[in-house]
């Protein structure tokens, strides 16, 4: 009997110790899963999105994001979109379930509205030297948005001068110069191919807006402020009353004249003088290059109209926006600084884009003047009641190449524009 409970006893022990034994080996697996996944968590490659609506930038952005994902382990997607309702597409993703992107580039008219839908977030990756440094003023005033710098200024474009350096030597100061040039010219074996000392795209507002930029207020210096704008200052009407009469002196046919063929006859020797836009650059040094490398170009700040009126230029500045509603907010601002200044060397090679940051180098010696131009311009205003602005103004600019009244077409275009700021104030 004694024998019988002694091996009862031995056999329930054995059982206990060998479910003890199963519920250690048991909570241990349960430990190495939450390790495993826990370590799983933390190594596991962070995602960022990408929107952009050019694709010349390409071969940029697939180069810099995969320099991007080998230095700091993120993926990041690139997604071409449409530029049309390009905002309100980004604004309805991003309060979707499936979300928006982490980072957008948008142009600094487009900032503005962004800023209201509540899709940006303060760009504060860089310190005051470090903006001051590598960044003209004209750029981080287009990145700025109700006094804060919204954005990451990213590439510009402007227009300029180019003159035929077969031709003449040097630019001249003013469009009063460029007369006389054509009062006094005499042709020669040498200018046999000239068909016109002047030309360039009348039909185009960012051609033309030069005439009048520099007497007309868009919103202040960051294009913000509705208090700040000014369309019809004497000087305005006296530009374009020059411009008018620039029609007797070159006969350009607004309905015939592009930018394509205007800069094609430039490079056919056809032009002296003519006003280009950025992305003509890159056409000009093809056409060298195939003309055996021997240059035939300047490049020179718009000239003004006379001694007593002044041009700028126009521009548009586009910057890298950090999604308000990303999840990965400070990464995507690690790669908002490393696409627009670090890696931003390449840009021009790889794009056709004229990059705003300073510290770049640039095969053509000319490049640093697109810069001087672009610092002595006037933005494109962020102000949306602004917009119709340029469709207005581009009307004006064909009636008054037509012969129209100045005064007439300048006071209807100032009407309409001043009457929706006061309405939407």
């Amino acid at each position: 009997m004694r024998h019988t409970i002694y091996r009862r006893a031995i056999a329930i022990l054995v059982v206990l110790l060998v479910f003890a034994q199963m519920g250690q080996v048991a909570l241990s697996y349960h430990r190495k899963q939450q390790e495993a996944a826990a370590a799983g968590q933390e190594t596991e490659r962070k995602k960022l999105t990408l929107w952009y609506t050019d694709e010349k930038l390409n071969a940029y952005l697939v180069d810099v994001a995969a320099a991007f994902e080998e230095e700091y382990g993120a993926e990041v997607t690139l997604q071409l979109v449409t530029a049309v309702d390009y905002i309100e597409h980004i604004n309805t993703a991003s309060i979707s379930d499936l979300g928006g992107p982490d980072l957008f580039i948008t142009s600094s008219e487009l900032l503005g509205k962004a800023r209201l839908a509540g899709l940006t977030v303060e760009n504060d990756s860089f310190t005051a030297g470090e903006l001051k440094k590598d960044f003209p003023q004209k750029a981080i005033d287009a990145a700025t948005c109700g006094g804060k710098l919204m954005a990451y200024p990213f590439y510009f474009e402007t227009c300029f001068l180019l003159y035929n350096t077969n031709y003449v030597d040097s630019a001249p100061d003013t469009i009063d110069e460029i007369l006389d040039y054509a009062d006094n010219y005499e042709a020669t074996e040498e200018t046999q191919n000239v068909e016109n000392i002047f030309k360039w795209n009348v039909a185009d507002i960012f051609s033309n807006f030069f005439f009048i930029s520099n007497y007309v207020n868009l919103g202040g210096e960051t294009g913000d402020d509705p208090a700040q704008v000014q369309l019809d200052a004497q000087e305005v009407k006296d530009c374009l009353a020059y411009y008018q009469s620039l029609n007797a002196f070159f006969a350009i046919d607004a309905d015939e004249v592009t930018t394509d063929s205007v800069l094609q006859e430039f490079i056919d020797g056809k032009t002296v003088y003519t006003i280009a836009k950025t992305d003509a650059i890159a056409k000009l040094d093809a056409a060298v290059a195939e003309q055996g490398g021997e240059g035939f170009y300047g490049i020179a700040e718009v000239p003004d109209l006379t001694g007593d009126l002044a041009t700028k230029g126009l521009s548009v500045t586009n910057s890298v926006v950090v999604n308000a509603y990303s999840k990965e907010r400070e990464l995507s601002k690690e790669f908002a600084r490393y696409l627009t200044c670090e890696r931003v060397q390449d840009l021009y090679p790889m794009s056709d884009k004229m990059p705003v940051c300073l510290n770049v180098d640039y095969e053509n010696s000319q490049m640093p003047v697109l810069l001087d131009q672009y610092e002595n311009s006037v933005e494109v205003p962020k102000l949306t009641d602004l917009s119709n602005y340029w469709i207005e103004m581009e009307i004006a600019f064909a009636n008054i190449w037509k012969g129209n009244d100045v005064n007439t077409e300048v006071d209807a275009v100032t009407q309409k524009v001043m009457q929706q700021l006061q309405t939407q104030e």
